[in-house]
């Protein structure tokens, strides 16, 4: 009988959705306070994870739930906001 590999899910914090990890990114909340991407999903600190699908990309809405999750003190910075827009897809 063939090995089944196990594929980690990841749960995205706009919509809900359970994916594959590897089709999620995700976003940390580092030591000094400041978030940012994590490409390779090894930085350390506090984090959540978003599809890449640009048809539920909302600023706004990105903005809030980040902060909520991540649980920031300030505001996500609006170049942060646009680097991750930069990454979705429409597709």
């Amino acid at each position: 009988m063939p090995h089944v590999r196990h594929v980690p899910m990841r749960t995205c914090v706009l919509c809900g959705d359970k994916k594959p990890k590897r089709d999620m990114l995700r976003i940390v909340r580092t030591a000094d306070g400041s978030v940012a991407l994590d490409e390779r999903g090894r930085l350390a600190g506090r984090g959540c994870y978003v599809c890449l699908d640009a048809t539920r990309f909302d600023e706004r809405r990105i903005k809030d739930k980040i902060k909520r999750v991540l649980k920031l003190g300030s505001e996500v910075p609006a170049d942060f906001v646009e680097r991750l827009a930069g990454r979705v897809t429409s597709g």
